[in-house]
């Protein structure tokens, strides 16, 4: 049986198009570009905002510091902090995504916070608590329910990146309470090591060895490959499906996450791959050329389309922004037309459109 196989050449590498965590002083939306970006990034208002007299109207866009201790927030729209509760002076305003430090008061839908050297009131449901403070687990270790032990929550593997948004430690500083995977713990500090601000928060390098990574990848598709063979490459930008024997190829480098979504969207297109070999074990040309006559964009990647397409389907996330405030989009892009959703339903139900 003649083998075919499909490499990637650019077009669908998940680092292209990937931006760089933002930095402490920048919000979500201003990180670098690494590649070209998905859309240009939408430009920030402006405009000043009617305060009291007595005040200078002040608008701002980017970051505030104060010490560590305290809640760290980022704006989730424009903010027009008040003196008191939803009344008193107005202090200004600050545009969506400007990070404040809080006091670490609260009070019926109402959060503190410091502002330009004055304190003043805003609404709770416009901030967003983040990550005041990092730690690396240096080996395999567990999350507990409370501070002097608890239930235990969860395993965290090595060089697992852990955020707290409070770095809250407990009666004998010998825990600290982190967040990992949605849930709030404790962990032994002597379990882990303090890490820069700017690590991302997730799996590190070797909190994954390759069998593991492989395996988990391969449970993310099995629901529409199942017994496929899963590779890992260690070659950068590396993605491709065989026919013979059915296998994909996927790179981790610069994917410690097994899980993240960028990773899920490569693997589902590869696995789309697999399932079109599956219902063209012969004549797979004939494919070929019905996926480039319903591909609108005519660009000669039409089977790719319509990989794309399928992968849809299938729960594959292209386009989106990542924990850290990235920015990533795999595949070869496009929206799918009538003609290639109904291709790409017949095919992963087994059947053949041409």
């Amino acid at each position: 049986m003649k083998t075919f196989l499909f490499a990637l050449v650019g077009a669908l590498v998940l680092t292209q198009g990937l931006l760089s965590a933002p930095s402490a002083d920048e919000g979500p939306g201003t990180a670098t570009i690494l590649e070209k970006p998905l859309a240009a990034p939408a430009a920030a208002p402006t405009t000043a905002m009617q305060v009291d007299a007595s005040i200078q109207p002040i608008v701002l866009a980017g970051s505030s510091t104060v010490g560590a201790s305290k809640p760290h927030y980022i704006t989730t729209a424009t903010i027009k902090p008040r003196s008191g509760k939803g009344k008193g002076a107005r202090l200004g305003s600050a545009t969506r995504g400007y990070k404040v430090w809080g006091t670490g008061k609260t009070s019926t839908g109402y959060t503190q916070i410091r502002f330009l050297g004055r304190t003043g009131w805003v609404r709770s449901t416009q901030l967003k608590r983040l990550v005041v403070a990092k730690y690396t687990a240096k080996h395999s270790t567990v999350l507990r329910s409370k501070a002097n032990g608890g239930k235990k929550l969860a395993t965290i593997g090595r060089d697992h990146t852990l955020g707290t948004v409070d770095n809250a430690r407990n009666k004998s500083r010998s825990r600290v309470r982190v967040q990992f995977q949605g849930k709030t713990g404790w962990v032994a500090l002597k379990h882990v090591k303090k890490a820069s601000p700017g690590k991302t928060v997730g799996p590190g390098t070797r909190t994954y060895p390759d069998a593991a990574w492989a395996k988990t990848v391969s449970k993310n598709i099995s629901r529409y490959c199942p017994r496929t063979t899963v590779r890992v490459s260690h070659r950068k930008n590396e993605y491709y499906a065989q026919s013979g024997p059915r296998s994909i190829t996927l790179s981790r480098v610069g994917h410690p996450d097994p899980n993240a979504a960028p990773v899920k969207a490569v693997a589902l297109h590869e696995c789309a791959h697999i399932m079109q070999f599956k219902a063209y074990p012969k004549g797979f040309s004939k494919l070929v050329r019905h996926a480039e006559k319903i591909n609108p964009r005519r660009d000669g990647y039409g089977i790719e389309h319509l990989a794309d397409c399928m992968s849809d389907s299938m729960g594959a996330k292209r386009s989106g922004r990542l924990a850290n405030g990235s920015t990533y989009y795999t595949g070869y892009h496009g929206k799918c037309s009538s003609a290639q959703k109904r291709s790409a339903a017949q095919l992963i139900a087994g059947k053949r459109p041409a």
